[in-house]
């Protein structure tokens, strides 16, 4: 039998996965509804790397191949050029990117559901992860809305990138969860790569209108920030977050879909927001 063709079988189900992320505790906010979910600890998060994971199965090219075509297109459509951007193109193109980000873990999360009450199984766990993942992509969205509010073209654009992202991905994710995974790690990648840019610029001074600007209430409150925090403290909670996705997808990749999700001890941070990121 063809080499390629049993790795699309040889998985790593190992239950020592150590996922490359910052350090961090998880905050559960006893008068929010939101998911708990990371407070990021900043000094850590400085180090998020870019990383790669190879593809090596037909299931993995093919998620590769479909994900540099979309990001491909994207960048033409929307006129990215690294490190010529200022901070109206970034935010028209974290705003666009985020409305699309969070379709992802809800539509896992909905499959996940359905199936587990057709099956009449467990879910091992993986519905709370891909379900605070899509909270998560919203809470981008929303912290980049308290900075300019898109006008009515926008919002159609929006409306017909979601129809056919949302149709296609249900698709891809009926067919192949295991596909749709990989899909959406090597998206995660990009954004880690997105992210670092935007603070490139940021620190090189090509971004003057941010250099100063505070983080908003919502924003220190999410991510549990100093309270004089400024918004390249949010953009580095933001990458520490596609970061965390980007480990997530393709561990859940990696492993039968059936599997109980490892590694659930947490560190909890049952979080009053007066004290700074230095003492998580």
């Amino acid at each position: 039998m063809n080499k390629s063709i049993l790795k699309i079988f040889k998985r790593n189900y190992s239950k020592n996965w150590k996922p490359n992320m910052p350090e961090h505790k998880v905050s559960i906010n006893l008068e929010s509804y939101k998911f708990p979910h990371p407070i990021w600890d900043l000094e850590s998060a400085e180090k998020v790397e870019i990383t790669h994971k190879k593809p090596e199965t037909y299931r993995d090219k093919l998620a590769f191949y479909m994900m540099k075509t979309l990001r491909v297109t994207f960048d033409k459509i929307s006129g990215y050029k690294p490190g010529k951007m200022n901070e109206s193109n970034y935010l028209r193109r974290c705003l666009f990117l985020e409305t699309i980000a969070g379709v992802p873990g809800f539509i896992g999360g909905m499959m996940r559901h359905l199936h587990s009450l057709r099956s009449l199984r467990t879910d091992g766990g993986w519905i709370h992860h891909l379900l605070e993942e899509a909270e998560n992509e919203r809470q981008h969205l929303i912290t980049f809305l308290t900075i300019r509010q898109p006008g009515i073209f926008f919002r159609l654009t929006i409306m017909f990138a979601q129809f056919f992202f949302i149709s296609g991905y249900s698709f891809m994710y009926i067919l192949s969860p295991t596909t749709a995974h990989r899909f959406v790690a090597y998206l995660e990648e990009e954004s880690v790569k997105t992210y670092t840019q935007l603070l490139t610029d940021l620190d090189d001074g090509k971004l003057p209108h941010w250099e100063d600007m505070k983080a908003s209430q919502e924003a220190i409150k999410y991510w549990g920030l100093p309270y004089d925090a400024k918004f390249r403290d949010v953009i580095l909670s933001i990458r520490a977050d596609e970061c965390a996705h980007r480990e997530f997808n393709h561990h859940f990749a990696d492993i039968p879909k059936d599997s109980i999700i490892e590694n659930h001890k947490l560190e909890v941070y049952k979080g009053d927001f007066k004290n700074d990121n230095s003492k998580i």
